[in-house]
């Protein structure tokens, strides 16, 4: 943690902070202890940090829940961000809370509850108005039945004028489009999953395209402040050259191709179509 100590001295709980390095020191940090973990943030650091990034700041009277929150950027909601009560959630049977506690290398430990419910078809634990920012991180693509519903409630329970950070994977990136050039399968996770006693992780039901991001939003209540796509890590994958080309001779976009999709939505009003055509028959 010499880059926190350097970057902030002795106190980095006053000063807000977006330097990608420093997040990624921190995020590693709580994860240097479980390989799987470990590995998971290996692979994501980029869009976790970017995610960090992108979520707006908080003060002591601010709410934010974290769905889906497995205690990667959960920590940092509340060191770098600066709200005053950070919720997480996770699928499970609705009414059940789980006490999650997550230590980093340097000690610092960190609490946080986690409320169980089905995204898609229960009524959210919280009343109206609840939470300024909602960070819904690689979920949407794991909704089967009606995400619609999820987006419906995290309206209901963010204040006007409240926050969603979204991120999702891209469809229409440079891999999904040299897939299909190939004659492969463009969607990032379409693998079927192994029952491990029993249950199923849900996988991707569907993946996204950016052109749908902003009327899945409006549909939803929300004003589009952001889309943009990046990589999963660090770095961008490798691209093959002669897709770019082609598309760019074809006068084919070639913006918005990166891997994941970075959303930022700001809460306008109520939810303006409960089930768009587009999305539902």
């Amino acid at each position: 943690m010499e880059l926190l100590k350097r970057f902030f001295g002795s106190d980095a709980s006053e000063k807000p902070v977006d330097d990608a390095a420093v997040l990624r020191e921190y995020i590693e940090g709580f994860a240097a202890s479980d390989d799987g973990q470990r590995l998971y943030v290996s692979i994501h650091a980029g869009r976790l940090v970017r995610s960090l990034q992108l979520t707006p700041p908080g003060g002591p009277e601010d709410r934010i829940l974290e769905m889906g929150a497995y205690m990667q950027i959960t920590p940092a909601l509340k060191k770098f961000k600066h709200y005053g009560e950070v919720r997480g959630c996770h699928l499970g049977p609705v009414g059940q809370v789980s006490e999650k506690v997550a230590t980093s290398t340097t000690g610092e430990t960190f609490h946080c509850a986690l409320d169980l419910f089905d995204a898609e078809h229960d009524t959210f634990p919280y009343p109206d108005g609840h939470f300024k920012t909602v960070i819904c991180c690689e979920l949407l693509e794991h909704l089967s039945a009606d995400p619609m519903h999820m987006l419906a409630e995290v309206n209901r329970i963010l204040k006007p004028g409240g926050f969603l950070v979204l991120n999702t994977p891209n469809i229409c990136s440079m891999k999904a489009v040299w897939a299909v050039l190939h004659g492969e399968h463009p969607g990032l996770y379409q693998q079927f999953i192994r029952p491990v006693h029993g249950y199923t992780d849900p996988r991707h039901a569907r993946e996204y395209a950016p052109s749908e991001m902003s009327k899945l939003l409006q549909a939803a209540g929300f004003e589009l402040k952001n889309l943009e796509t990046g990589p999963y890590g660090l770095q961008s994958a490798p691209v093959d050259g002669s897709v770019v080309k082609l598309l760019t001779e074809k006068g084919f976009d070639t913006h918005l191709r990166g891997e994941t999709m970075h959303v930022l939505g700001q809460k306008v009003g109520p939810v303006a179509d409960r089930f768009p055509k587009w999305l539902y028959d």
